[in-house]
């Protein structure tokens, strides 16, 4: 009897040593992880090309240009943005316009006649402007005006001998300014905006690939051998040569190259989020299609809702693009088992020898970790790669 109850102790002994030695293999290994609250993200980085709505602007004649508008900056409809100078432009006709505009505020208009010579000035100005209209439709109305104008200036010659000598000059002076004035604007063209929107001088020489027009059919062998120049105009330019852009703040894409999983994970109308590699906001954009840009890549077009500083003069960036981000209790893949088709992990109890299959949800994975949905936090789970269950 007494040797059966020292049998029955010994066996217990054993079985209490090797319980504790199962539980060892689970705490003492490093094959555990514990259930932590967290993020993932799904998405993947690539490089992007810049798209700008944008209006190039090419010089009439070979020239000089002159900026009237910093770069960057934004203009309304119609602003002067730009003057371009004939290369046989005389500069100092410039020069001696600014005198006689200053000789001319000197002058002392407070004598006789000068009120009544200004009238006649601005009667041959309105009599001139009837004869171009005449011109165009009767000639003898034409032939009318011209005998009206001619009479006009006779009787300002009349008046120029009778009045002071003083009116004389300032006439002349005004002469001299009529004639500076036309030839620097017949040597002249003054570029207005035609549209609202950003400024810029700056080239790439990747314009005509690179814009609204052929971003839906975009090839990745001309994507990958685009060269990138990034020339800012100034001084001397050349007839037909591009010397300004205006560009759309407003709306503006990026083309990504896409890998065959990458395009499969880009639904067409979803929206995302762009993170780019030399700034640190995240920008968000909507996709509008995805197509193929040769036998192996896919190309993306998305339409970009934030603004990216001086986005208006990149053509090229390196991106991340986030696809979706969810918060929640975060565990490693590796410890996702699939047991009678379902899937789950097994969840190591404090004080317990073996491990208990719990079923889970996934909300998203990125291939190393999801976001599950059915055990607590700080759970510890067993990783599939170490657990040796022996049952």
């Amino acid at each position: 009897m007494r040797r059966n109850i020292i049998k029955i102790l010994a066996f217990m002994v054993i079985l209490a040593y090797a319980g504790k030695s199962v539980v060892s293999v689970y705490t003492e290994k490093k094959d555990t992880a514990t259930v932590t609250y967290g993020n993932v993200i799904l998405g993947f980085n690539t490089k992007a090309y810049i798209i700008k709505d944008e209006m190039i602007i090419k010089a009439p004649f070979d020239g000089r240009v002159e900026k009237l508008v910093k770069e960057g900056e934004r203009v309304s409809k119609g602003r002067a943005i730009l003057e371009i100078y004939s290369s046989s432009f005389d500069e100092e006709k410039l020069r001696q316009l600014e005198a006689v505009e200053s000789e001319l505020k000197k002058q002392d208009t407070n004598i006789p006649f000068y009120k009544d010579l200004q009238k006649i000035d601005e009667m041959i100005k309105k009599e001139q402007d009837n004869y171009k209209e005449a011109l165009k439709k009767d000639a003898e109305l034409a032939k009318k005006i011209l005998r009206r104008i001619d009479s006009l200036k006779a009787k300002k010659e009349e008046i120029l001998k009778k009045g002071p000598l003083v009116l004389q000059n300032i006439e002349s002076l005004k002469e001299q300014k009529e004639y500076l004035e036309k030839y620097i604007s017949d040597n002249t063209v003054t570029i207005n905006s035609p549209e609202a929107g950003i400024i810029s001088y700056t080239f790439e020489g990747v314009e005509d690939i690179l814009n609204t027009k052929n971003m839906f059919d975009l090839k990745i062998p001309k994507l990958s051998n685009l060269v990138f120049e990034n020339k800012e105009v100034s001084g001397e330019v050349k007839e037909g040569q591009p010397v300004v852009k205006i560009v759309d703040n407003f709306d503006w894409y990026l083309a990504v190259i896409l890998e065959d999983k990458q395009a499969s994970l880009l639904k067409e109308e979803s929206g995302i989020k762009i993170l780019f590699s030399d700034y640190p906001n995240e920008m968000r954009g909507r996709v509008i299609k995805v197509y193929k840009g040769d036998d192996k890549l896919y190309v993306g077009i998305i339409k970009m809702i934030d603004e990216y500083p001086d986005f208006y003069k990149k053509s090229k960036a390196d991106v991340e693009i986030k696809l979706k981000e969810c918060w929640g209790l975060k565990i490693p893949v590796s410890a996702i088992a699939v047991e009678n088709g379902k899937e789950g992990v097994w969840v190591l109890k404090n004080g317990t020898s073996k491990p208990v299959f719990k079923e889970i949800e996934i909300e998203i994975s990125d291939g190393s970790y999801a976001i599950v949905k059915g055990l607590k936090i700080y759970d510890r789970v067993l990783l599939q790669k170490e657990r040796n269950r022996g049952d």
